[in-house]
């Protein structure tokens, strides 16, 4: 259960203004620097951030400026499906060179994960023709760094050479496993010190439920109350946080629908089970489910190909985990693409790639029943607006991301370890307070 004051705060959440401009401070950041303060942690460092460029990163990026950090010594890598244009615009008026920043992503059709690999490549291969090279901190969202690096290991060993020993922060869980995974190796053999956020407690039992929240209001903006009402048959897959709220929604705007909550564990089946009335728990979606609406909730890749067949006519995917991997739309796409005279089509192609990254993509599958990947298939609360959450909430996580930058930084021995325990549970208590 969360925390009383986060239960008061959801309570208004849908009602609450996003707002139109970056936040001119971060006051749990500011209180945080000073209840643990050390003297310009990042002098002497280079910096990448590859990072969801929205509202509150401008306040961060110069918090880190007067800590030490040399705004010319930064490098950046944007999240594409969630850059809002304001936000880079601020950047560049801060004196950002292009060079330090990469190009725009914004075709809803290419392979995402192979762009978003190659846009984070070219930015490495600039960064290792730096002048007078720093020691390097990487502040990541879905280990794109020690992927790339990982990629290159057989082939190009002396490239990672250039960033031996580099401090990296990582905050997401798709990116956590990666590390504690298949990237093990890379970072042992790169001697890289990394400290995750993605398990603390603040962001699983402060952000996580505010998370819930934005993606179902953004679920709900998306569809829309009318269709919403109209549906007959829902699948909602994953029951954690974000699964809850989106089953919370839908029981409010969805009354009359019949939802099926798909999840592994046998406790969170039971417990959706109760949630409200046409709610099913089960262990996989329906063989004659006819699904109006689907909605991916697990950070994994949920939904596959063949399921299509379990999607009523116009049906829509919808994704609410923080990555572009719930649904396979790349290879719904490239289906879609293999033959230009088989069953399965992308509809109105070149009006889709002019509508750009957030553009709802239609495909015809067999028997000319058509579905939809609702924002291009990325998270749906990540819909181009300047911020997802209030400053007021989304502090913590910015908070947490500066402390694990400083704990980076300091960090003697290489491998991956938690943010510490103090900072982490004082930024939870005053996150609480700030609500």
């Amino acid at each position: 259960m969360w925390h009383p004051a986060i239960l008061r705060s959801l309570k208004d959440f849908d009602d609450e203004v996003i707002p139109s401009a970056p936040p001119g401070h971060l006051p749990l950041l500011d209180d945080m620097r000073k209840a643990f303060p050390r003297r310009e942690p990042f002098a002497g460092f280079d910096a990448l951030f590859i990072q969801h460029q929205l509202g509150a990163f401008v306040p961060h990026l110069e918090a880190m400026w007067a800590d030490g950090l040399d705004p010319g010594r930064c490098w950046f890598v944007d999240i594409p499906y969630s850059t809002n244009l304001q936000v880079r615009s601020c950047l560049w008026q801060k004196g950002y060179r292009e060079d330090q920043t990469t190009r725009i992503f914004d075709d809803p059709l290419e392979d995402y994960s192979t762009c978003q690999g190659l846009r984070v490549g070219f930015q490495l291969q600039k960064m290792a023709n730096r002048p007078d090279p720093k020691p390097l901190v990487v502040i990541d969202d879905g280990a794109y760094f020690v992927r790339y690096l990982n990629s290159l290991r057989m082939h190009q060993p002396e490239f990672l050479k250039q960033f031996l020993g580099a401090r990296v922060v990582e905050q997401t869980t798709r990116g956590h496993r990666y590390l504690t995974g298949p990237g093990a190796d890379v970072i042992r053999a790169c001697k890289l010190h990394v400290v995750s956020i993605a398990r603390c407690h603040t962001k699983l039992q402060f952000e996580a439920p505010f998370i819930g929240a934005a993606v179902s209001r953004a679920l709900t903006r998306a569809v829309g109350n009318e269709r919403l009402a109209a549906l007959g048959r829902v699948g909602v897959i994953g029951y954690g946080a974000v699964g809850k709220a989106t089953v919370t929604a839908l029981l409010k705007h969805a009354g009359q629908a019949a939802i099926d909550v798909v999840d592994i564990d046998a406790r969170a089946r039971e417990e959706a089970s109760k949630a409200g009335p046409g709610c099913r728990g089960v262990s996989q979606l329906r063989d004659d489910g006819d699904y109006e609406l689907v909605a991916g909730c697990t950070g994994y890749a949920s939904f596959r190909l063949e399921q299509r067949r379990l999607l009523a006519d116009d049906a829509l995917l919808a994704s609410g985990s923080s990555a572009a991997v719930e649904f396979n739309r790349a290879g719904f796409i490239e289906l879609a693409d293999q033959f230009p005279d088989d069953e399965i089509e992308i509809l109105d192609r070149e009006a889709t790639i002019r509508q750009g990254i957030h553009a709802t993509i239609r495909i015809r599958r067999e028997g000319g029943k058509v579905f939809s990947f609702v924002n291009a298939g990325f998270p749906v609360n990540f819909d181009g607006r300047i911020e997802v959450l209030p400053a007021r909430v989304i502090q913590a996580t910015h908070s947490l991301l500066y402390q694990a930058a400083c704990q980076a930084a300091l960090q003697e021995a290489p491998g991956v370890c938690p943010i510490d325990g103090r900072p982490d549970r004082w930024i939870y208590e005053q996150a609480l307070r700030h609500l």
